[in-house]
């Protein structure tokens, strides 16, 4: 009688091919996303509160898998109105909620009308097609979404996709008649099984080749150099809702030094806020413009400057980490060291066969929150 040994990477390689088979909407984030992002354990904005008031907090730990394993196109037929941004998942009821006030993310199309879309995969698939819909101009947000609220054809289709960098990045035309509030409906359908994934992302479109208008809200100060290792932390506050947006750099050999440091937050800032940019009003365009890490200033686009205030914190380490996690997780590899995102502390990344772990789900893996993240890292402090 033969036997087969089953050892424990055995049983998570088995759970990695069923796991990592999914993904999301990053920019315009998708509302799962987003409220995982502000911390499943403490959420800070209103709508992602009370997601997690109505469907608790694993759904948000768990952002990358709202799908139906048994789609296959049927998707009208599966999910029913008022589920679709839980893709029919009473699991994922939180994301369901009609609500004016979840996080909303600016679309700028570039002159010739085109937005490119990022979507951020746990794993590479095979792709079917990616469809975007979006609302119809009546569609109100204090209504459940149904099927008749979104526009009957997708505005962009996309058959396939390219993985650069750990994403999908996929330009679409948008519609010239969609300006303002509106919500963009994503479906992912694989080619290799009938999985299909949902996500619902919140956007405000703008004119297309007509910048947003920003506001000044202060001035980014240089500093002295600071010490390698450094994480600088800017946070963004409004009176309503506490801190609502948060990005980080660590301070490196490389960008270290009074007027180098702003420039790498001020990329980091530009890249990934909906609301904030950094740099110098261009007097000709209107757009905020980074040239460099001196007299920078901290815009924000909406007017009312007065509900909004930034903190910038500088938070020493004893020796430096190669990432904030997640940033770069295509690149872990064996003794990679992160800095948690919420808890400050630094993880190394252990060697092979575990080692493969450490750039994939953050469900499962993420440094001192994933379900079963000592499986890939080491906690150094």
């Amino acid at each position: 009688m033969n036997f087969t040994k089953i050892t424990l990477g055995t049983v998570l390689l088995f759970i990695c091919v069923s796991v990592f088979a999914h993904g999301s909407m990053e920019t315009p984030i998708s509302r799962i996303y987003h409220c995982f992002q502000e911390n499943p354990e403490n959420p800070k904005s209103p709508a992602c509160k009370a997601a997690v008031e109505i469907g608790g907090k694993q759904p948000l730990y768990n952002w990358n898998e709202v799908n139906q394993p048994a789609a296959n196109d049927r998707h009208k037929d599966i999910i029913p109105d008022g589920q679709l941004c839980g893709g029919g998942r009473d699991f994922y009821k939180g994301l369901n909620l009609a609500r004016t006030d979840w996080s909303t993310s600016i679309i700028e199309p570039d002159a010739n009308g085109v937005f490119n879309f990022i979507y951020y995969p746990t794993a590479p698939h095979k792709t079917k097609y990616f469809k975007f819909y979006i609302t119809k101009s009546d569609y109100d947000f204090n209504q459940p979404l149904k099927w008749s609220d979104l526009e009957e054809q997708p505005f962009c289709t996309i058959n396939s996709v390219s993985l650069i960098n750990g994403r999908y990045n996929m330009p679409c035309n948008m519609p010239a008649n969609k300006i303002g509030k509106h919500l963009i409906f994503v479906i992912w359908q694989r080619e290799d099984s009938t999985e299909a994934f949902y996500s619902c992302s919140d956007v405000f479109i703008n004119t297309p080749g007509k910048p947003v208008e920003w506001y000044e809200l202060q001035s980014l100060y240089n500093t002295a150099e600071i010490e390698s290792g450094t994480t600088v932390k800017l946070r963004l506050f409004n009176h309503e809702n506490g801190e609502i947006e948060t990005h980080s750099i660590v301070v490196t050999d490389q960008n270290n030094g009074g007027n180098q440091w702003p420039f790498a937050l001020g990329e980091k800032v530009n890249a990934n806020s909906s609301l904030l940019r950094i740099g110098q009003i261009n007097s000709e365009t209107g757009e905020v413009v980074l040239t460099s890490g001196e007299a920078n200033k901290i815009f924000i686009s909406d007017k009312d400057t007065s509900h909004y205030h930034v903190a910038i914190d500088f938070i020493e380490q004893q020796s430096q980490v190669d990432f904030i996690y997640p940033d770069g997780i295509a690149q872990y590899k064996a003794n990679t060291i992160v800095m948690g995102r919420n808890d400050h502390k630094r993880y190394q990344c252990k060697p092979w066969p575990y080692s493969g772990w450490c750039a994939q789900s953050p469900t499962y893996y993420e440094p001192g929150v994933g379900l079963a993240w000592q499986e890939a890292w080491v906690l150094l402090d």
